[in-house]
C-alpha cells in the first residue's frame, strides 16, 4: 500500500508542476506578444507616417498594389529561414 500512496503524491506533485508550468507559458506568452506589439508600434513610429498615410500604404500592400524591391523580399527570405531555424531548435 506504501507504493500506491506514493504514487499518488507524486501524481498530485506532477500536477502542480504542470499546473504552474502552464501558468508560466500563458505569462510568457503574453510577455512576448506585448514585446512585439511594442516592437512593431516603435518601428511605424520610426517611418514616421500619420495614421491615415499609414493606414492607406497597409490597405495598398495587403491588396497587391505596392509590392516591394528584391533586396527587401531577400531581407524578409533571410528573417524567416532564420525563424524557422530558431523554432527548430527550440523544439530539440
Amino acid at each position: 500500500m506504501a507504493t500506491v500512496e506514493k504514487i499518488e503524491k507524486d501524481i498530485e506533485s506532477t500536477k502542480k508542476k504542470i499546473s504552474d508550468l502552464q501558468k508560466k507559458l500563458k505569462t510568457l506568452e503574453a510577455q512576448k506578444k506585448e514585446a512585439e506589439n511594442l516592437q512593431i508600434v516603435n518601428l511605424v513610429k520610426a517611418v514616421k507616417m500619420d495614421k491615415e498615410t499609414l493606414t492607406v500604404f497597409l490597405k495598398a500592400y495587403a491588396k497587391g498594389d505596392i509590392e516591394l524591391p528584391d533586396e527587401y523580399i531577400e531581407e524578409l527570405e533571410t528573417a524567416a529561414a532564420s525563424a524557422e531555424q530558431e523554432d527548430t531548435d527550440n523544439e530539440e
